[in-house]
């Protein structure tokens, strides 16, 4: 992982204002930008070229449904 300045142009393509207030820029992994959800503390991981969403499972980001991390950061599954 790699602090830069915070890139918030993936979340804000992704979430309303209101709700990307709830999270936290951790920082990048390559082109993945990482936020952590400020109160499941859960990450949601968005590429910054491509705009797909991707998990940390095993030591590696794995690609994953838009819906399903977007419920799964949220605590809702």
């Amino acid at each position: 992982m790699e602090v830069r300045d915070p890139d918030w142009r993936p979340l804000e393509a992704v979430l309303s204002p209101r709700a990307c207030e709830d999270f936290m820029y951790m920082g990048h992994a390559g082109d993945l930008v990482l936020y952590k959800h400020r109160d499941t503390r859960r990450y949601l991981n968005i590429d910054a070229v491509t705009g797909r969403f991707y998990r940390y499972a095993d030591g590696c980001y794995i690609e994953v449904e838009r819906d399903w991390v977007l419920d799964h950061v949220q605590g809702l599954i």
